[in-house]
C-alpha cells in the first residue's frame, strides 16, 4: 500500500477532510484558533527534551494558522544547542520545527487546548472552562488561579481554559496574598468570605479556589462580567486622558 504524503497548511486553502476526524485546538492564552488536524494530539508521541507533543505530517494533515515567529536556540541539559524554527500566535509561540524541510511538528507542551467559547456561544450556551470545576471528592466547586504579583492593585486578568488569573500586589510567598485573593473573589462572585477557601498548589504561583453555593456556571458568568467591567472602566479612563 503506498505511503499517503500530505501538507501542512498555513492559510484557509487546502484540501476538506472527514470533519468527524478534525481536532481543532486552540491557544491556552489568547484563546485563538491555532491549528486543526486530523488526529487526537493527546495520542501523539512526545519528546523527551521538552515534553512536546510530534506531529508527523507525512501521515496527518495539519492546518496551521500561525506566523513565522523567528529563529530561537535552546541550550539543553546536555550542553547541547538546539535550533528551533518558532511558529506563533501574536507573540506566543506555539509549535516549532527543528529543520524547515523536516516532516516533524513539535506543538509545545501546554500552549494549546480543545477548549474554545466561540463554538458554545453559537450553540446558543456557555461552555464553562476546565479550570472551573466541581470536585467528585467534596462536590464543591474549585477554581485554579494562577497569581502574578506586584502588581498595583489586586484584580483579575484573564480566564483561559487552565486558570483563573489574578495579578495581587504582595509576594506569591506571602500569606497576606491569601486575604487579598478572599476579598477579591467575594466581591467578584457576590459572595460571604465564610464561603470561600483556599490552599496551595503544586507549583508556588498557582493556588485552589473552592467556592460553596455557586455552580461553575454561576461563577463563569460572574468572572466574565467583572472582566467586561474592568475593560469599560479602562476605555473610560482612556477616554477621559484624551479629552
Amino acid at each position: 500500500m503506498p505511503k499517503r504524503t500530505t501538507l501542512t497548511f498555513t492559510s484557509e486553502d487546502g484540501p476538506r477532510v472527514d470533519s468527524a476526524r478534525l481536532f481543532v485546538y486552540h491557544c491556552k492564552y489568547s484563546g485563538r484558533h491555532a491549528f486543526t488536524i486530523d488526529a487526537d494530539l493527546k495520542k501523539m508521541p512526545r519528546r523527551r527534551t521538552d515534553g512536546a507533543y510530534v506531529i508527523d505530517t507525512d501521515e496527518h494533515t495539519v492546518k496551521l494558522y500561525t506566523t513565522d515567529g523567528g529563529v530561537k536556540f535552546i541550550k539543553r541539559q546536555s550542553g547541547s544547542v538546539e535550533k528551533q524554527y518558532r511558529l506563533n500566535l501574536g507573540q506566543l509561540p506555539i509549535a516549532y520545527k527543528s529543520d524547515l524541510n523536516s516532516n516533524l511538528l513539535y506543538i509545545m507542551d501546554g500552549a494549546v487546548t480543545t477548549y474554545s467559547n466561540q463554538n458554545a456561544r453559537r450553540a446558543g450556551r456557555l461552555l464553562v472552562p476546565p479550570c472551573i470545576s466541581r470536585s467528585e471528592r467534596s462536590g464543591l466547586v474549585e477554581m485554579r488561579v494562577e497569581l502574578e504579583d506586584r502588581s498595583h492593585r489586586c484584580m483579575l486578568s484573564r480566564v483561559t481554559a487552565d486558570v483563573v488569573r489574578v495579578h495581587v500586589t504582595g509576594l506569591m510567598a506571602n500569606d497576606a496574598v491569601h486575604e487579598e485573593l478572599f476579598d477579591l473573589f467575594a466581591k467578584v462572585l457576590n459572595v460571604r468570605l465564610s464561603q470561600l477557601d483556599i490552599r496551595r498548589a503544586k507549583s508556588s504561583r498557582n493556588r485552589i479556589m473552592t467556592v460553596e453555593s455557586l455552580t461553575p456556571e454561576q461563577i463563569f458568568e460572574r468572572l466574565r462580567e467583572a472582566l467586561k467591567k474592568q475593560s469599560m472602566e479602562r476605555a473610560e479612563k482612556r477616554q477621559r486622558r484624551h479629552m
